[in-house]
């Protein structure tokens, strides 16, 4: 079995203001790097800066600075969501009415003051995720780090969260966020950094990305009746067309045709005019997910 560091030669950098989407496969190196941010490991060499100061081995003095939401959230089931913010705000030595006062407005934002005093044991897994998020917001952070946070999440919870962090993050709050729902890193995140077996191989913002994928060639997923080889071959003399596949699926022939999507009125105009039976049409866009396979070696 070959063996590489965890990180190696790590180098992240997240402004103030970012939504950083930290992403990788299994055993990329991303809980390593999270643990290293948020002070419950030290690396064997290297820094972390925040705010230009140097917090290795200083993880204590600069906890205040940082609220950290794991993937698997750990809350007693015991206490009532109100006692888990004042066990939990004692950590951050809070005075008591602090802890209540902001608590209260807390479980409010993230819709959970109608249950403040429910035992955590009745609560939906989205509700625990909720309220470890307000836990990991007691101290009042300057950056939040979150380790799928959508995991386990329905498609409401996952709304709802994404809204919460987007609001957070207008009203000032740096986030970082490792998750393999690449769908939702590309609709939240504003930078993505991108490491494999312990290297960081890609950094940019999302912006960027998309005018990469703008640019790029889609593939154009047609089911059709009466199609050639022929017309295969004579869609390919066409510059512009990248490649043409051909596969027959029972009574439709199905068509991918690799091109930029400005020259699809071509092509259907093409099959238009040779009397082929069009029965359905499918752009299908790049994506982050497409780029995160390329850079990482993914099929």
């Amino acid at each position: 079995m070959s063996k590489f560091p965890a990180l190696d030669g790590l180098n992240l950098n997240v402004e103030k203001g970012q939504i950083y989407g930290f992403l990788g496969p299994n055993g990329a190196g991303k809980t390593t790097t999270i643990k290293c941010i948020i002070g419950i490991l030290e690396a064997d060499s290297g820094h972390i800066f925040i705010d230009g100061k140097n917090i290795k081995g200083k993880g204590i003095y600069f906890k205040n600075k940082i609220g950290f939401l794991p993937e698997q959230v750990g809350l007693y089931g015991r206490l009532t969501a109100k006692e888990s913010l004042q066990f939990y705000g004692g950590f951050y030595n809070l005075k008591e009415n602090e802890i209540e006062e902001r608590g209260k407005s807390l479980l409010s934002k993230l819709g959970l003051e109608k249950d403040a005093n429910r035992k955590v044991a009745e609560y939906s897994l989205g509700m625990r995720k909720r309220l470890a998020l307000c836990i990991a917001l007691l101290n009042k952070p300057e950056i939040l780090v979150l380790d799928e946070p959508t995991s386990g999440l329905d498609p409401r919870g996952v709304k709802a969260l994404r809204i919460v962090l987007k609001d957070l993050n207008r009203k000032g709050l740096t986030i970082i966020l490792s998750s393999h729902v690449l769908t939702e890193v590309q609709e939240i995140c504003s930078h993505v950094g991108i490491i494999n077996r312990g290297r960081l191989i890609r950094e940019e913002s999302i912006e960027s990305i998309r005018k990469e994928i703008e640019k790029k060639t889609i593939k154009l997923l047609l089911k059709v009746k009466k199609f050639t080889e022929d017309n295969a071959k004579e869609i390919s003399k066409n510059k512009e067309i990248k490649s043409v596949k051909q596969k027959n699926n029972g009574k439709l022939e199905e068509v991918t045709i690799e091109l930029k999507e400005e020259h699809i009125p071509w092509v259907t105009d093409f099959l238009v005019s040779k009397g082929i039976q069009i029965f359905s049409i499918e752009p299908q866009k790049n994506s982050l997910e497409d780029i995160f396979l390329k850079e990482t070696g993914g099929n």
